[in-house]
């Protein structure tokens, strides 16, 4: 996923960025070496580390377009849901990338677009 860093945030051992990318803004931490630079692009991966609910933090979306969003603290990605495992895994699309949740929960509808809720995410850049 391409990103634009806004901001960087470096006055904690943890390195946080704020971002615009054509699905949304938001602030992330930053997992990667070396500390990105503000003003610039770079392609990114993103994790979500949290442990998710269906029903709580993971619930249908009315909207069916790829999103991210931040409102006060919380972060909103909407996407699809593509496929879940035994073992609490599933498979969540972003348009193009495709991120491992650990989600738990029963009758989880797989295909349908879902918003997540989460804190915190992870991005670490992607080294061609």
């Amino acid at each position: 996923m391409k990103i634009h860093v806004k901001k960087v945030d470096t006055s904690s051992e943890d390195i946080f960025i704020n971002f615009t990318s054509e699905y949304g803004d938001a602030e992330a931490f930053w997992g990667t070496k070396p500390i990105p630079k503000a003003n610039t692009d770079y392609e990114v991966e993103l994790d979500i580390t949290d442990e998710l609910t269906w029903g709580q933090e993971v619930k249908p979306s009315k909207d069916k377009k790829f999103s991210i969003t931040m409102q006060r603290d919380d972060i909103y990605i909407t996407g699809v849901l593509e496929k879940t495992y035994k073992g609490g895994m599933a498979d969540f699309r972003l348009d193009k990338n495709l991120i491992q949740l650990e989600l738990e929960g029963r009758n989880i509808p797989i295909g349908g677009y879902v918003t997540i809720k989460v804190t915190n995410i992870e991005l670490y850049e992607v080294n061609y």
